[in-house]
């Protein structure tokens, strides 16, 4: 199923999965979202050259999705569940673990088509992918010191931990919790499910975010 928006003044944009040959385009794409820092892989392009958007891994799928304006390739976005996170759980738990959390891997717009909001609506699109999936959490890895970049998630609602700080959640296994790996990047996170807010709690001098449930006010009734 693909989204179609009008949008004025340009052509119609349509968002959906990547088609089998659109490999090497969104891996392009990808490329600006990791400039300087390393490349998108090759084997990425290959994957979704012979599975399309929906690319088999270790634990479940990523999923790439494609927006295009009048033909033109003008943005993507890639998502997986946290693999890393899932392999560090015991073998029994990793399959119930993989719609736990869901990682924006990749996100990029092309040049020529930015500030017209195709990034806002690839990366709603992709939310509501993993809500609809049951995903707790959207977590995006930013590069410390990419303030730019963490405005950008901050305005479409996502909180920005800080360096090593611990993120605590819920899944149907119970309390889990997941952090950016100290490896040069924070974590920006979302929750997806209702009811379900993001609050930083202090314990014992170090602090913590924190997905709670929000408790409905029978004044509100």
């Amino acid at each position: 199923m693909a989204l179609m928006t009008d949008r004025p003044g340009s052509s119609t944009m349509t968002i959906a999965l990547a088609a089998p040959g659109d490999g090497r385009a969104a891996v392009a794409l990808g490329a600006l979202a990791v400039s300087g820092h390393g490349a998108a892989p090759s084997a990425l392009a290959q994957a979704i050259d012979t599975h399309g958007g929906q690319v088999p891994l270790p634990f479940g799928r990523g999923r790439c999705l494609i927006a295009r304006i009048g033909g033109t390739v003008a943005g993507m976005v890639y998502t997986t569940p946290a693999i890393r996170w899932i392999q560090e759980h015991p073998p029994a738990q990793r399959a119930a673990l993989v719609h736990s959390l869901v990682e924006i891997e990749l996100l990029a717009v092309a040049e020529s088509h930015r500030g017209q909001g195709i990034g806002t609506e690839l990366l709603a699109t992709a939310e509501e992918t993993a809500r609809s999936a049951g995903s707790h959490l959207a977590l995006a890895k930013v590069r410390i010191g990419a303030f730019a970049t963490m405005r950008w998630y901050r305005k479409r609602g996502y909180t920005i931990a800080a360096q090593a700080e611990p993120v605590i959640f819920r899944t149907r296994a119970g309390f889990e919790s997941c952090d950016d790996g100290s490896d040069g990047y924070q974590l920006a996170v979302k929750t997806l499910q209702p009811g379900v807010v993001l609050r930083r709690r202090s314990e014992r001098g170090s602090s913590m975010l924190v997905a709670e449930h929000v408790a409905s006010n029978p004044g509100n009734r």
